[in-house]
């Protein structure tokens, strides 16, 4: 009798750690944030991966891209850190953006974006740019 009360007191006990740690996984904020090495390591990525392919840099414009600009004030797809990083992993069905989770390092993604961030043309309470 005592046997089938361990084994749900120890299942339960995984579910419940397993689900924890999921959830600590991906944090709210990004872990990168005013770091000034990891912004210019994230700048580079970015250079290279999502400018080389698609969007615009913070100096330069891809006319005719449908690729939004990353440095206004205007995000479809997320506006915190946490929706923005989920986006970047998964991407957004039936446009050109794919996920990155598994094709680059978590890191790599919050440091991106950590770099968009400090690049952004968005000043706190500045007007939205228009929809893209």
């Amino acid at each position: 009798m005592q046997r089938p009360f361990f084994l749900f007191g120890a299942t339960m006990f995984v579910l419940f750690t397993c689900g924890r740690s999921t959830l600590a996984q991906t944090p709210a904020k990004n872990p990168f944030a005013g770091d000034a090495k990891a912004i210019a390591e994230g700048k580079g990525i970015f250079e290279g991966v999502c400018a080389g392919y698609c969007h615009a840099t913070e100096t330069t414009s891809r006319p005719g891209s449908r690729c939004p600009s990353l440095f206004d004030c205007e995000w479809k797809y997320g506006k915190d850190d946490a929706a923005v990083f989920k986006t970047m992993q998964d991407g957004v069905p039936k446009t050109e953006m794919i996920g990155f989770k598994g094709r680059l390092p978590d890191d790599m993604l919050w440091k991106i974006l950590a770099y968009v961030r400090s690049a952004s043309k968005c000043t706190e309470g500045g007007a939205a740019a228009p929809a893209h």
